[in-house]
Order: C-alpha cells, then structure tokens, then sequence
C-alpha cells in the first residue's frame, strides 16, 4: 500500500498592527498525483459519496462567492475603520498574536476535495479572541502553490478553505482603517507621499517579525483519492440553479504545478488565425504598472504582431504617469472627473475608433493607498455610468472592455512599510476595493479577468511588494489572443463549463 505524502508546514509572521505572515509547504492537486503510485479507491453507498458531492459544491461556490463579496470582508469591522476611533474591546491589548494562535481543528479530506484547516485567534498573554477583524492571509508552496480563501466566523475563529500556508494577519480591523479626511490633500498631486507625523498623535505601528508556533514545522497528511469520480467533474453538470453570474474570461481559481499555472476548470489556449485573417482594431492596456508590464509584454506576442493593427498602453497612478511629474503638490482632493475623462479619451481617440479594438482597464493599487473605501465606490459607480453612456453613444465602433482585477500584493518585503504615506496600503484594503470593482463590474455585465489568484499563488512570489515577473501572466496573453481570435466574444468552448465559471452563487 502506497504511504500518504506527508506535508511540512512552517510558517515566519508578519505583524501588520500585529499581522501575521506565515510561510508553509503543502500540496494539494485536484488531478493525479505526481508521482505514479497505486490509488487505493474505497467503494462507498451512493448516499456517502451524494453528501461529499454536496459538501463540495457548497464550499465551490463559497469561494466563488468569497471573491466578489466586500460586505462580508466590511462585517466584522463595520463602525471599526475610521481613523482615530477605537470600539471598546478592540484595543491594542486585544490584538492577536501569531507565538500564541493556534490551529485547533483540521478536516483533511483525500485529494480533489476541499480541506479545511481552523485557527483560534489569541492574544499575546494567551486570551482566546471571541471576536473577528483579524483577516489571514495564507498562501500555498510546495509542487503545487496556490492560495487560499479564508473565512471569518465573528468569534476568534477562521476557516480556511483548501489551503494552508504563509497566513498573514491583520488584527483588529488595522488593515481596513481608512485613512483621515484630509489624506489625499495632504499629499501629492496624487495623494500620496504624505509627510511623516501627518498621523501623530496616533501611532503608525505597522510591521513587526514574529515567527508562528516558534518556527516549529507542522505535519499533516493528504490521502489519496478515494473515489473514481472527480467530484470538480461531476459538478460541471450539477452545479444546481445559479443566483448570481458574472461574465468571466478567466475566473483566476487554480494553482501552480511544475511553474505551469492549471485552472480548476481546464482551459485550451490552442488557437489558429483562419485563411486570409485580416488584421483589425486596437488593443488598450490601461492601468498602474502591473499594468504598464502586461502592456510591454504582449508587444512581442501575435496579439501585437498578428491580430490587432496596433497597441497602446496608457500608464496611470491616480491620473496619468507623466514622467518627472509625479511627485508635484497641487493642494487639491481627489478629483473623480480627471480619472473618468482620461479613461473616455483614450476610448475616444482614433486609434479605439477602429473596429475590433479592446481596452483591457484596471484603476485598482494606486487608490487604496490614497482615497477611502466609500470614494473609491463612487469613482467606480460613475465609471461605470459613463462606460455605459459611451457604448451607447458608439454603438457602431464602441471598443469592447475587459476589467482586469488588481494583482495580490506583498506589501511585507516592502522596504518604505513603515512610512506615513503607505500606511493604508494593506493587503486587506487591496482585497477590499479588488472585490467591490470586480462585483461591480460583474453586475453591470462588463467581461472580466480575475487575475489575484495567479498572482497570489505565484510560486516564485513578486519581484517586490507589487510587481511580478511577466511569465506570471503569459497564460492570460494566450487567452487574450484566443478571444481576440474569436472576434472579441466569449470562449464558449464547452457550454457546461463556461456556465459553471460564470456562476458565482
């Protein structure tokens, strides 16, 4: 009989108003094992493997859910993120500890089902938390690396769902704080670089270094398969009603295996030009410099060379990246219209009057760090308005867009964490206004590409706390190509799946 692997999980802590950073080793594959050994497969009644089944599409679409769903990550912090308010209870003497936190419940299932792992969240002199506002943020590395979804029960306790490895937390809602009234006054023309002192009297304590459970190396064992039904199979045919849908591209949910990014949901990137392929359009990258990176990549793919007559990148922060420029004051706020009339100029121009053009849009890393959550809400409520208003004013040569979600970021190995001016650049924040634009793009029926999860499980980690190396992505420029192959419409390649990644609850 074939032994179960045996996975090592250790784990360094990051504390970010106490956050913990964890790292672990840990694998988890929905296909075959790696290694050719014998499956030992367990004959169970129907009735057993229908309740497995059903276990498993609930936490499918839990996590589905879970990506789009800010209410939930607001909740137990709601009336908690104003800066200078402290709730009764939520002191710094209740922040948790990673030396003290502990798992106290696993509920390890065989390969191609969802484990679960449960942490207790304590204090530094070893009090048990009954409340929530921690947020973990855990990571996978091993021959698969991926991430993980981890859910908040309000009373100390979080649910990890597939995952385990390299939690981070951020305690007692530090890490969705909202920055003062006057923050993006106080900085540069684009909110940022505030001076030091600009948050005294109040004290930034941001980052410190504390290794979870002593640094010792935790065990668990992942068995084997023991059904020969794939249950992410069988779900592709009973996925059951779908209440809330969303026009994804590319839904993100997967993992990393041998450097090779594999979707839950197997896509085919194969593509061919048809005889006589006339080259059409423009392709619009627009977006901070993850951005601006996808942009000078795909200069050297066929989307530039083969498919579109030309392609453009427009490089932004809060406003345009004007080189030498980006560190002027103009004493001003935010003003929303400068953003949404640079994005309709660019649409406007005659290069995206052509028929076939795409602008592939993302206004995501940039803004955590200088505009609270409910302006950053109205900026994408009014954007989405006058991306609708433009489409129907262009009916004829309306560019189609594809949102693009922010990338995951590794704001810990940032050398400036504990500076004034990026006090609000969390993870938590960035997942925050990620999930809000996302929903709200879903709603209004916009096309989209979720790429947090690639990022976010990157086995090779970021280049620096926002960056990454450009192979991280090439899997989305091949699709990029396929659906520009396809005259810019959806990649209906099997009915059933394309359903199953669209439904989100």
């Amino acid at each position: 009989m074939a032994k179960p692997k045996r996975r090592v999980f250790s784990y360094i802590a990051t504390l970010f108003g106490v956050s913990v950073y964890s790292c672990a080793t840990f694998f988890y594959d929905f296909g075959p094992s790696l290694e050719s050994r014998l499956a030992i497969v367990k004959e169970l009644p129907s009735w057993a493997v229908d309740s497995r089944f059903y276990d498993f599409r609930r936490d499918w679409f839990r996590q589905h859910r879970a990506r789009v769903d800010w209410k939930s990550m607001l909740k137990p912090c709601i009336n908690n993120t104003q800066w200078g308010l402290e709730k009764k209870y939520w002191g710094k003497e209740n922040r948790s500890s990673a030396r003290t936190s502990q798992v106290v419940y696993t509920d390890i299932r065989p390969a191609g089902e969802f484990t679960k792992i449960f942490i207790e969240s304590k204090t530094a002199d070893n009090r048990t938390k009954l409340i929530g506002g921690d947020s973990w943020r855990v990571h996978l590395h091993g021959p698969s690396s991926l991430g993980a979804t981890v859910f908040d029960h309000e009373n100390g306790t979080y649910e990890i769902l597939i995952l385990i490895m390299e939690p981070e937390i951020i305690n007692l809602c530090d890490g969705l704080k909202e920055p003062p009234a006057d923050w993006f006054i106080k900085g540069n023309a684009h909110g940022k670089q505030q001076k030091e002192g600009t948050l005294d009297p109040i004290s930034i304590d941001q980052y410190l270094l504390e290794p979870f459970n002593e640094g010792k190396p935790f065990y668990i064992r992942i068995p084997e398969r023991t059904l020969t039904i794939r249950f992410i199979d069988k779900l592709l045919y009973n996925a059951g009603s779908c209440s809330q849908t969303c026009n994804y591209l590319w839904d993100g949910f997967g993992r990393w295996n041998n450097k090779t990014w594999r979707p839950y949901l197997e896509e085919s990137f194969d593509w061919s030009l048809p005889k006589g392929y006339q080259r059409k359009g423009t392709l619009s990258v627009y977006g901070d410099s993850v951005s601006e990176s996808l942009g000078r990549s795909v200069l050297s793919r066929a989307l530039c060379k083969t498919l579109y007559e030309g392609c453009i990148r427009s490089y932004q922060w809060i406003y345009p990246f004007i080189n030498g420029h980006q560190n002027e004051d103009d004493d001003l706020d935010f003003r929303p219209e400068i953003v949404i009339e640079n994005i309709q100029k660019v649409l406007n121009s005659p290069e995206m009057q052509r028929e076939g053009s795409l602008m592939v849009l993302n206004n995501g890393l940039h803004y955590p760090i200088s505009l609270n959550f409910t302006t950053y809400q109205e900026l994408i409520r009014n954007m989405i308005h006058s991306l609708k208003k433009n489409q129907e004013n262009n009916l004829n040569n309306s560019a189609k867009i594809i949102w693009k979600t922010t990338t995951s970021i590794h704001q810990e190995i940032y050398n400036h964490k504990n500076t004034t001016g990026w006090r609000f650049f969390t993870a938590q924040r960035v997942a925050l206004f990620s999930a809000f634009a996302t929903s709200a793009m879903c709603n209004a029926g916009f096309d989209v590409v979720d790429v947090y999860p690639i990022s976010d499980a990157s086995p090779d980690g970021a280049l620096d706390h926002v960056h990454y190396n450009p192979h991280v992505f090439w899997d989305l420029e091949t699709l990029l190509e396929k659906y520009k192959r396809q005259n810019n419409e959806k990649l209906d390649d099997n009915k059933w799946k394309n359903t199953l990644k669209r439904c989100i609850d």
